[in-house]
């Protein structure tokens, strides 16, 4: 079966500019997708790379969806590289929509409303939206570490921790920033702590150092960076890592291998944003909230209002994320407003 296919890059301003160990980030830049079947019926996918976790850039998925010209086969993921994981993402989301996949239904027994992590910023800003997320009811908390220098850092750790309450639990996201020293530095200061885990506390490249620090600290290790797609969480998995996988669904794949993955290993996984717009958002969170129990973890998905606009940001996120907020989504008014 044929099908028309098009795409449009977008460039949008984040309201705040994102902070994290490896830069400051003022725009979201990306590609919509949207392919449709004879009958008029469409569907829509986002690409939105990360580099910087190396992932293909948009100059190259761009360039990659103007080889595929103005119509696309049924089975155009099995011309799409792995490499390209954001474009199988997307396409993959598309397909599904205009009818080439199974349709996205709730299961028996569904879990319809999944926690969600609240995202805390650098630094000391952290202790009152610690404050105030408390009060909005969320039981899970991810502050970005790595930012400033561990003596800034470790004294607001002991007031994070000291501020959470008994049945709250806080992630820390180190963006591969630390070395051996500061690792071990911070996993002795969290080690019998309520942390739920901390995420990617070396560089991807520190194979050995990363499987080191997972066998001899008591806390639990999250690996990001290093599993931005499918194939190095298979890769990682292979080598024997007992901790988390936090997973980008927007830059890990199409959506079917990763989920299949998931079912057959019981891989411990942490669903998370890529800063992806509400279009892609969306497009997860329906396949989340189907009941499938991919995760037992609160979802990465408490990103807040990125970019200041409804259209671009979606409903508001709450400490519990349902099947409405997707259907609240309007993927045609973001197509529009990407010129």
């Amino acid at each position: 079966m044929r099908y028309s296919f098009a795409y449009q890059p977008y460039r949008r301003p984040f309201r705040q500019p994102v902070r994290t160990a490896h830069g400051v980030w003022t725009e979201r830049e990306g590609i919509f997708v949207r392919i449709a079947g004879a009958e008029g019926r469409a569907g829509y996918g986002e690409i939105a790379p990360l580099p910087d976790f190396g992932t293909e850039t948009v100059a190259e998925a761009a360039e990659f969806c103007r080889r595929l010209g103005a119509e696309i086969d049924a089975d155009v993921l099995a011309h799409v590289p792995e490499r390209l994981g954001c474009v199988r993402c997307a396409l993959g989301f598309a397909l599904a929509e205009v009818g080439e996949a199974t349709p996205v239904a709730p299961t028996v027994g569904a879990a319809k409303r999944l926690p969600v992590a609240a995202l805390l910023p650098a630094g000391r800003a952290a202790l009152p939206v610690l404050t105030q997320r408390l009060e909005a009811g969320y039981l899970a908390f991810k502050w970005k570490v790595g930012v400033g220098r561990a003596e800034e850092e470790l004294p607001v750790l002991d007031d994070l921790l000291a501020q959470l309450p008994a049945y709250a639990r806080l992630r820390l996201d180190a963006n591969g920033a630390w070395d051996r020293r500061t690792a071990e530095r911070w996993l002795e200061r969290c080690a019998e702590r309520p942390v739920e885990f901390v995420e990617q506390p070396a560089a991807p490249a520190e194979v050995d150092l990363l499987l080191g620090l997972a066998q001899d600290y008591p806390v639990t290790l999250a690996l990001d960076e290093a599993v931005a797609n499918l194939a190095a969480a298979r890769d990682w998995q292979a080598r024997g890592w007992p901790g988390v996988f936090v997973l980008k669904p927007a830059i890990a794949g199409a959506w079917s291998d990763v989920a299949a993955w998931i079912r057959t290993t019981q891989a411990d996984v942490v669903f998370s944003s890529a800063l992806e717009t509400a279009l892609g958002r969306a497009q997860i969170v329906r396949r989340l909230t189907a009941g499938d129990g991919l995760t037992r973890r609160a979802l990465g998905f408490g990103v807040g209002e990125l970019f200041g606009d409804r259209r671009w940001d979606g409903p508001p996120v709450g400490p519990l994320l349902d099947a409405a907020w997707s259907d609240a989504t309007d993927p045609l008014a973001l197509w529009n407003a990407a010129p």
